[in-house]
């Protein structure tokens, strides 16, 4: 499943949206988006199979955004 993260110039996510299909959804919306501010970035990356079935909550607790390779990788704790 495909995912977008906003994220800051240090890599800490600032939000996530999952991708779904609107008319399925029953949505009239044809698009939706993040648009990144001052300071802030945008990259697209494909969650594994079981991340893709945690709550996006968890995501934005669990990782962050190598800045240099543009990836999540998990949290320090």
């Amino acid at each position: 499943m495909k995912a977008s993260i906003l994220h800051d110039e240090h890599g800490r996510i600032l939000s996530i949206s999952k991708a779904v299909d609107l008319k399925a959804s029953g949505s009239k919306f044809t698009s939706f988006g993040m648009m990144p501010g001052a300071g802030q970035q945008m990259v697209g990356v494909e969650l594994s199979a079981a991340d893709a079935k945690r709550p996006l909550r968890e995501l934005h607790e669990a990782y962050r955004v190598d800045t240099a390779s543009q990836k999540l990788v998990k949290k320090a704790h």
